[in-house]
């Protein structure tokens, strides 16, 4: 059964959801290491669920996790995500700096913005982020792991509209 299916987004990823005899195939996927999870906008009811799967299967190198392509990109090496344009990727890393501008907030893994890894949100949707519990004092000085497709505008560039694309990973964030 095929259900909540919807146009292709602009990078030709189909958002559904799929129940094979009975089980989720999105989740048996991501367990198995043959899936990534993507989120999408307005998707968070499963997310929590299927992060923890994904983690699980990369902790134990299945499927795509043994390729090192797949593999999480260190968010302060520039060069190595700068090498993955137009592709889906996960980075994880300390966040350097975050500040916003009228437009935009901006989630820096260095010190350099021209050059080292960013992640940008569009400031009519940070209060979505806000009521998620990604604030900016939250995730300053952070390590974090984002997913998204780079963009090289500068340095390589994340545009990041979807809450649930943002983790937060060190234990002290954990308590607000």
């Amino acid at each position: 059964m095929l259900y909540a299916a919807g146009p292709p987004d602009r990078h030709g990823a189909v958002h559904a959801g799929f129940m094979l005899d009975g089980a989720d195939l999105a989740a048996d996927l991501v367990r198995s290491g043959k899936g990534i999870v993507r989120p999408h906008v307005g998707e968070c009811s499963c997310l929590a669920d299927l992060l923890g799967l994904e983690e699980r299967s990369r902790q134990d190198g299945l499927g795509l996790w043994r390729e090192p392509e797949y593999a999480v990109a260190d968010a302060a090496a520039s060069e190595a995500v700068s090498r993955r344009p137009d592709r889906f990727v996960i980075i994880a890393g300390k966040v350097e700096h975050v500040g916003e501008t009228k437009d935009a907030v901006w989630i820096d893994f260095g010190k350099i913005w021209r050059t080292d890894v960013t992640i940008v949100v569009s400031r009519k949707l940070w209060p979505r982020f806000e009521a998620a519990g990604l604030t900016m004092d939250r995730i300053r000085g952070r390590t974090i792991r984002a997913r998204g497709v780079v963009t090289l505008r500068g340095g390589p560039r994340l545009d990041i509209s979807e809450p649930a694309a943002i983790e937060v990973l060190d234990a002290a964030a954990q308590t607000p």
